[in-house]
C-alpha cells in the first residue's frame, strides 16, 4: 500500500514535470493544446498542494519559531513555485483564445508569460536538485525492481553509497538540465519572434503603396515584399490577430504584402 502511495505520488510530479516541459513548445502543441495542457498542469499544481498541504501548515506556523534551515529552504521555494505557477494561469488567461481580450500590449503580456516560466522552470530545477534522494528512491522503489536492489543497497559499503548517490545526482541533474536548456531556447526563440514581429509591423507602416513606382518597377516583375510576421504563423493564435482571408490554413501577416 505504502509502495503504491509513493509510486502515485512520483507518477504525478514526474507527469507534472513532463507536461511543464512540453508547454515551453508552442510550435509544438499549437494553441488549443498549450492551453488545455496548462490549464491540466494547472489542475496536478493545485493537487499537488493538497495532498502537501499538512507540511505546508505546520511550516507556515513554524517558520519564524522552531524548524530547521532545510525546511524553511523548501518552504521558500515551495512558495516561489507556487507563486510563479499563478503568474503563469493568470497571464495564460489574458492572452488566450479563450476569452480573446482586447489587447493593446498583448506582446508584453505575452513576455511576462515567458518570463514567469522560465523563473518558475530555475525554481522547479532547484527543487529537484534538492529533493534528488526522495526522487532517485521513489524510482528505485516502484520501477527498478525493488527486491533485487535491497539487498544490494544494503550491503553496500559507504564510499560504494556515496558513489552511487553522486552517479545518481549526475544522472538526474543531467537529464533535467538538459530538457531546461531545450525549453530555455525554445521560449527565448518565442521572444524574439514576438520582437521581430513587432519590428515588422513598425516597417510595414513606412512601406509606401506597392503600386506606386517607388515599389513596383513597371519594366520587371519584381515587387515589394513586407512580411508582418516572420515566424509564418501556420497555427491560430501564433499571431494574436490571426486571419486567413485567402484560406490557405496560414495567417495573412506571414504572408507578402
Amino acid at each position: 500500500m505504502e509502495t503504491n502511495k509513493i509510486r502515485n505520488k512520483w507518477l504525478i510530479d514526474a507527469g507534472l514535470f513532463a507536461g511543464f516541459m512540453i508547454l515551453f513548445w508552442l510550435d509544438l502543441t499549437g494553441v488549443a493544446l498549450h492551453q488545455w495542457l496548462g490549464g491540466a498542469i494547472g489542475a496536478l499544481v493545485v493537487y499537488h498542494l493538497v495532498t502537501h498541504w499538512k507540511w505546508v501548515t505546520i511550516i507556515t506556523e513554524r517558520f519564524f519559531k522552531r524548524t530547521s534551515q532545510q525546511a524553511r529552504l523548501f518552504y521558500l521555494v515551495d512558495a516561489g513555485l507556487g507563486a510563479g505557477f499563478m503568474m503563469i494561469l493568470f497571464t495564460g488567461l489574458v492572452i488566450s483564445t479563450w476569452f480573446s481580450l482586447s489587447l493593446s500590449n498583448f506582446a508584453a503580456w505575452k513576455n511576462v508569460h515567458i518570463l514567469s516560466s522560465l523563473l518558475t522552470l530555475l525554481l522547479l530545477v532547484v527543487k529537484i536538485g534538492a529533493h534528488e534522494r526522495m526522487i532517485v528512491q521513489a524510482v528505485r522503489k516502484t520501477i527498478f525492481a525493488p527486491e533485487a536492489s535491497l539487498p544490494q543497497a544494503q550491503s553496500a559499503k559507504p564510499a560504494q553509497a556515496l558513489a552511487t548517490g553522486r552517479r545518481d545526482f549526475l544522472k538526474l541533474m543531467g537529464v533535467v538540465g538538459a530538457a531546461s536548456l531545450l525549453a530555455v531556447g525554445s521560449a527565448l526563440d518565442e521572444i524574439k519572434g514576438a520582437s521581430g514581429s513587432e519590428g515588422s509591423t513598425a516597417q510595414l507602416s513606412s512601406v509606401q503603396d506597392p503600386t506606386s513606382s517607388t515599389t513596383l518597377n513597371s519594366n520587371s516583375n519584381t515587387t515589394a515584399c513586407s512580411v508582418r510576421c516572420p515566424r509564418g504563423c501556420s497555427y491560430p493564435g501564433n499571431c494574436h490577430r490571426y486571419t486567413d482571408a485567402n484560406g490557405n490554413r496560414r495567417c495573412d501577416y506571414g504572408e507578402c504584402v
